[in-house]
């Protein structure tokens, strides 16, 4: 459930994302959007920027796997 969870708050943000600017986006607005609570977001996240970090870091692991399976 958690990952799901933390999906579905990665998956708002990024539809909010492609809508507005990052520093339009609150916190409020992605859990209401995603029907989460600030709790649950605070649970996954420190913040914001945690959830930019977490998006990047997932994206930077996928080209690795892709840059690995190429080199093979």
């Amino acid at each position: 459930m958690a990952n799901f969870t933390k999906q579905a708050i990665v998956d708002t943000f990024i539809k909010l994302l492609n809508e507005k600017p990052l520093s339009r986006i609150t916190v409020t607005e992605i859990i209401e959007t995603c029907g989460v609570s600030r709790n649950t977001f605070y649970y996954h996240f420190e913040d914001i920027y945690g959830l930019v970090s977490y998006i990047f870091q997932e994206e930077i692991e996928k080209i690795q796997q892709i840059t690995d399976v190429s080199d093979t």
